[in-house]
């Protein structure tokens, strides 16, 4: 029976050693031997991937692009140069993958993958979805690529307009307007001038009309062209020349929708009464629409004349119950006037209605400091600077 017991256990044992092995070599495989042998393979196919791009083997490329960050999926480069291959063959929807794997490992310098993605989405008519990742892309910076930082302002522009937001498209598209005359010193004013498609979304944006450049109906093509001809002056700060185009402009298309609009933003400058006069003329014409009724108070605020301002705020918050700078300014009118109750109502409301609205976050402030609650008028203060320092390096 002891010589039973004893093969017994040399079988048990033999069999724990051989296990033994087994896992020894198992972790041999797993262990730095493994990972330098992982090491070597991820850098000799990103070695591959690279010349076969430089050789323009754009398959082949992209196949050991793939199997490289599949290896090493925290490989920004790789996403990039694959996604930029994938749009570059009109593969819309595997460069889009590509770069959200990019935006979400690369740690630096995220906002040029943001600018792709647009450029993505804008191509698929994914039109929301485009204009939230080039206003992530341009908070965060979009590179130093002159070509591709223009093409992402240009469409980022042109769909401010398309869905209601004309104020910021003229921004985008005046930066984009300067990089193009700095651009070109020689020339700096017939580059811009001459470049029909900014000079046609600058025209949408300066009247207003809610459509992209490819949409514009033939026939308001002339139109539209003329005015973004005058905003593009205006950009380039050749006001006087903007302003005598307008004005013929004005003379010529007296009934059109927001044509006196346009002007008299021109005017607020140059000669805010005549800008008034301009203003009440836009009323007389498009009588349901609140735009410029919120310049008219916008002035009249400038000017301390509060009872006429909150006549066209008031009207305008009426017409445009979802318009914030409406809010904003019957807030600051009521302030003026000394009712710090409707002003809080009306500036809380711009707030909840546009968050990221720098202005709204102060006239709030200082509402909420006439109320005597300073320390929910310092959390709207600093809310304030944060949401300014954004936009200053958006505008750069």
């Amino acid at each position: 029976m002891f010589n039973e017991a004893s093969k017994l256990q040399r079988k048990r044992t033999g069999r724990a050693i051989r296990l033994l092995v087994v896992l020894l070599a198992a972790l041999a495989l797993h262990g730095p031997m493994a990972g330098a042998a992982e090491t070597q393979s991820f850098d000799q196919l990103a070695s591959r991937a690279q010349q076969a791009m430089d050789a323009n083997q754009v398959p082949q490329a992209i196949l050991l692009f793939q199997r490289a960050t599949a290896l090493r999926p925290s490989w920004s480069e790789g996403w990039w140069y694959l996604g930029t291959m994938f749009f570059d063959s009109n593969q819309l929807v595997n460069a889009r993958e590509a770069f959200q794997h990019f935006v979400a490992v690369e740690h630096t310098q995220p906002g040029p993958g943001y600018g792709m993605l647009g450029l993505i989405e804008f191509k698929l008519e994914h039109y929301h979805d485009a204009l939230t990742a080039f206003e992530q892309g341009i908070s965060l910076g979009l590179g130093t690529n002159t070509a591709f930082v223009q093409r992402a302002l240009y469409d980022d522009g042109t769909l401010q307009n398309r869905f209601g937001q004309p104020e910021i498209a003229l921004v985008r598209l005046t930066l984009l307007a300067n990089q193009i005359a700095a651009a070109h010193p020689n020339m700096p004013e017939d580059s811009v001038l001459t470049d029909t498609d900014l000079l046609d979304a600058f025209g949408l944006a300066a009247l207003r009309i809610p459509k992209l450049p490819s949409a514009i109906p033939q026939d308001q093509a002339s139109l539209i062209r003329r005015v973004g001809h005058a905003q593009a002056l205006v950009a380039l700060q050749e006001r006087a020349a903007a302003g005598k185009e307008l004005k013929q402009l004005v003379a010529e298309y007296p009934s059109e929708p927001n044509m006196h609009y346009a002007y008299g933003v021109y005017l607020l400058k140059e000669d805010p009464p005549d800008a008034v006069k301009e203003f009440q003329q836009e009323i007389a014409v498009t009588p349901k629409k609140a735009t410029a009724r919120i310049q008219l108070a916008f002035e009249f605020l400038r000017v301390g004349d509060y009872k006429q301002g909150l006549k066209y705020a008031r009207e305008a918050v009426v017409l445009a119950p979802d318009n914030f700078a409406a809010h904003v300014v019957c807030g600051k009118l009521w302030l003026g006037a000394g009712d710090n109750t409707r002003a809080l109502h009306e500036l809380q409301t711009a707030v909840r209605l546009s968050p990221g609205s720098p202005d709204a976050h102060f006239a709030l402030s200082l509402a909420l400091s006439a109320a005597g609650r300073s320390r929910e008028a310092a959390q709207q203060r600093a809310e304030f600077q944060r949401l300014r320092s954004r936009s200053n390096l958006a505008d750069r």
